[in-house]
């Protein structure tokens, strides 16, 4: 897997390489990603809303990034965003029961599921899916892990634009 750098003007004028992020195959969809200036660990980016939430803190920026992503590569990531989003109204659900009834026990367990499903969900973000990084002070963008032919048509994209 590589590094891939995107121009933010490329961003903001809708250009982006045509070929999935993650496997390399050439599509027309994207998605739409935060990029955040960030110069934490990368992990990070992976918790559920962090990126958001670190772009408005003071001193920081945030942008949106389109990324083209694949039918299939989209299906897998939806499909381990839905299994953390499930663990964690499971364990919502059974935390509030456990509030309700004055179960403790229950509401323990309860907030173990939230623990597990916000952890589970970090690490599929972290091992199957990519992080915007925003370099503000060179208005670019920094994807990682990329599919080397994402990278390859990055590199060629950032190449051109800048002629």
């Amino acid at each position: 897997m590589a590094r891939s750098v995107l121009r933010v003007a490329d961003q903001l004028a809708g250009i982006y390489p045509e070929c999935c992020v993650l496997s390399g195959v050439k599509t027309t969809r994207a998605v739409r990603m935060t990029a955040t200036s960030w110069g934490g660990s990368r992990w990070l980016l992976g918790v559920p809303g962090f990126a958001v939430i670190a772009g408005r803190l003071p001193r920081h920026q945030r942008c949106t990034v389109a990324l083209p992503v694949s039918a299939r590569v989209w299906k897998m990531w939806r499909f381990r965003d839905a299994a953390a989003l499930s663990a964690l109204a499971a364990g919502l659900t059974f935390g509030a029961i456990g509030v309700v009834t004055g179960t403790v026990a229950l509401a323990v367990f309860g907030v173990l599921i939230v623990v597990a499903s916000a952890v589970y969900r970090t690490r599929a973000h972290h091992d199957y899916w990519v992080t915007c990084t925003l370099r503000a002070e060179n208005s670019t963008i920094v994807v990682e892990p990329t599919h080397q032919r994402f990278d390859e048509a990055a590199r060629a994209l950032f190449i051109r634009t800048l002629r």
